[in-house]
């Protein structure tokens, strides 16, 4: 199977003969956001204030007028973030990279504010403390998207480590579209007819 970059956010487990996705799931809470102005470019932002149906002129002030707060290292809300704390440009395609790639783009240390992070990284040692050899990549930088199917025979025992921690149902989902030895035969076989 081949993983589409920049489609989904997750984490590989390459293991010696097999490797396993672990997919993030954003919870939308909007902490990360409450503390953080994204830096975006000017003619960037007339699309997104035309985009968001805002007075143009009064929008980039405030952005600008934020985003220096941020430079001087001040925590400040992104005013992209709505009243309820969701983003209003999440779907939009100039959506920030570094928006779109947290927490991987914060580093390698756990974002205790986010609990979609702290669970994600609950699964990860999860599941690697079942495996004698691996290593562990983002997909911000995952140098090869090719995935190796999981082995019928290992495949429960791995779901089953997975389900030990509690995740959304989403998640659960999209772990067993992406690792599920028989799916991934079909999803193969799937691409191979649209080559």
């Amino acid at each position: 199977m081949k993983i589409e970059p920049g489609k989904y956010l997750f984490s590989k487990i390459e293991c010696r003969d097999y490797d396993i996705l672990v997919p993030f799931s954003c919870r939308k809470t909007g902490t990360c956001c409450s503390v953080y102005v994204p830096r975006i470019p000017y003619d960037d932002l007339e699309v997104l204030v035309k985009y968001l149906g805002l007075p143009a002129d009064e929008f980039i002030a405030d952005y600008q007028f934020y985003y220096g707060k941020k430079l001087k290292g001040q925590a400040v809300r992104c005013p992209f973030l709505d009243n309820h704390n969701l983003c209003r440009i999440y779907h939009h395609s100039l959506r920030p990279w570094v928006c779109y790639l947290f927490p991987f783009s914060y580093g390698s240390e756990v974002i205790k504010t986010c609990p979609a992070h702290v669970e994600h990284h609950h699964l990860l040692d999860c599941l690697v403390a079942g495996e004698k050899e691996c290593n562990v990549y983002d997909s911000s930088f995952c140098p090869n998207l090719d995935l190796r199917p999981i082995p019928e025979e290992r495949w429960l025992g791995i779901l089953k480590r997975f389900q030990s921690v509690p995740s959304l149902p989403e998640l659960a989902v999209a772990f067993v579209i992406f690792n599920e030895p028989e799916l991934m035969g079909e999803l193969m076989a799937m691409r191979r007819s649209w080559e």
